[in-house]
């Protein structure tokens, strides 16, 4: 596996907030990465978990740039925050909760627990239903041939991050 230094370019990262511990988040970028070719993985996710963040809740897509600290390279990576740039996505008409919020449903649901590294592949809201549908597949298990997993969640008054 070859390292590569740390480049001004490079110590930007983004992803969905899947999980929180403390003031550390782990963030899992969707786009995956094929090495199949070269005998790895077919679908490798970037994954790193954050310390230095105490703010970002959990299904939201950031944008973070490291302090510049040496990183661990075990998966998921361990990095120190420097700066996080929260997107805000636009609650869809006629729905009670943001795309935020129906992802974080989705992750506190029985079938979303299931998941070790939560990979968000898509959010849905259908507002004739009531319903959102989180498409997620698990990092850990990044085989072609895996299906992801849909969790379904109704558009009622959102859930809080669990403590």
């Amino acid at each position: 596996m070859q390292t590569q230094a740390n480049t001004p370019s490079e110590d930007e990262f983004t992803g969905y907030v899947v999980e929180r511990k403390d003031d550390s988040i782990l963030v899992v970028d969707p786009a995956y990465k094929d090495f199949g070719a070269n005998g790895g993985e077919s679908r490798y996710y970037p994954a790193k978990w954050f310390s230095n963040a105490p703010d970002p809740q959990i299904g939201s897509y950031v944008e973070i740039w490291t302090d510049g600290s040496p990183e661990n390279e075990p998966y998921p990576g361990q990095a120190r925050a420097g700066t996080i740039a929260l997107s805000c996505p636009a609650t869809p008409d006629g729905a009670h909760m943001s795309e935020e919020d129906a992802i974080r449903a989705g992750l506190y649901s029985s079938d979303g627990e299931k998941i070790s590294i939560p990979v968000i592949e898509g959010v849905q809201f259908y507002q004739d239903a009531g319903t959102w549908t989180i498409r997620m597949r698990d990092a850990m298990s990044p085989t072609d041939t895996q299906d992801p997993i849909e969790v379904k969640v109704e558009d009622i008054e959102p859930v809080r991050e669990q403590e």
